[in-house]
């Protein structure tokens, strides 16, 4: 099957009555595309009956096992909900609302993450986040490991664990510096979209302290200070001309 067809097939179950996924919902991956197919045009993929071969062909198995996870998350919502909520991933993400899905569900690396996905997906249909938002979540979603996840709870406060997960969070942007400890470690707590991630992603309830410190009197870098610091730059270097052409080198 052809990374079109796929798509195509994502588009349109997205907007399906997902109510028949119900009845599979325990049995093989086969089944589950059997059902699947029935969502979709017959010129997307040819007769149902040649599920189980598409996939021990082209080994689509772990993709369509990770987004059988990720739309049984979404049955309790309607087919205009979903409609609506794919026009929005074509109109910012200018790309074919299946081509899009795909790949965020295939990026992937744990099928746990694709139950967080249909809850931000569930919380941007309700308008609990913008789609710029659910964007910026998947992204986060996609580079934090799973592990690391289970995690997230305990910068409610301000918090740092030497085992590292702390560095690699705040990398992806789900925690902002709580406090800068000239003696100790800094301490880090959730950013506005790390409490998003907890809160309608992994369905935690957020109880934050909102107040920000600091253990350490910084030094505030002024204009002035920027100034000297150039031109004691610029006294270090000298005007040459080569063929015409002003060059600056190290005098």
């Amino acid at each position: 099957m052809t990374e079109e067809n796929i798509s195509k097939i994502v588009e349109q179950s997205i907007g399906a009555n997902l109510e028949k996924l119900n009845e599979v919902k325990m049995g093989t991956t086969k089944e589950k595309l059997v059902v699947l197919l029935k969502f979709v045009t017959g010129d997307v993929v040819g007769s149902i009956e040649s599920a189980g071969q598409i996939i021990a062909d082209y080994k689509e198995g772990d993709f369509f096992r990770k987004y059988f996870r990720y739309i049984y998350g979404l049955v309790n919502t309607t087919p205009e909900e979903r409609h609506k909520f794919a026009e929005e991933i074509r109109e910012k993400a200018e790309d074919m609302p299946g081509n899009v899905v795909f790949g965020i569900v295939d990026r992937m690396d744990n099928i746990n993450k694709e139950e967080i996905l249909a809850r931000l997906t569930i919380a941007r249909i309700n308008e609990m986040i913008s789609i710029e938002d659910f964007f910026r979540l998947s992204s986060m979603l996609e580079r934090i490991p799973y592990v690391d996840l289970k995690m997230l709870p305990y910068y409610q406060s301000a918090y740092y664990d030497e085992s590292g997960d702390t560095e690699l969070l705040y990398a992806t942007g789900a925690l902002e510096v709580h406090t800068i400890d000239a003696n100790g470690t800094n301490k880090y707590i959730l950013s506005i979209l790390g409490k998003q991630l907890l809160e309608y992603g992994c369905a935690v309830q957020v109880e934050m302290e909102h107040g920000k410190g600091t253990n350490m009197k910084l030094d505030i870098v002024e204009q002035k200070d920027i100034e000297e610091m150039f031109d004691e730059r610029i006294k270090k270097v000298t005007p040459k001309v080569i063929d015409e052409t002003l060059v600056w080198y190290e005098a």
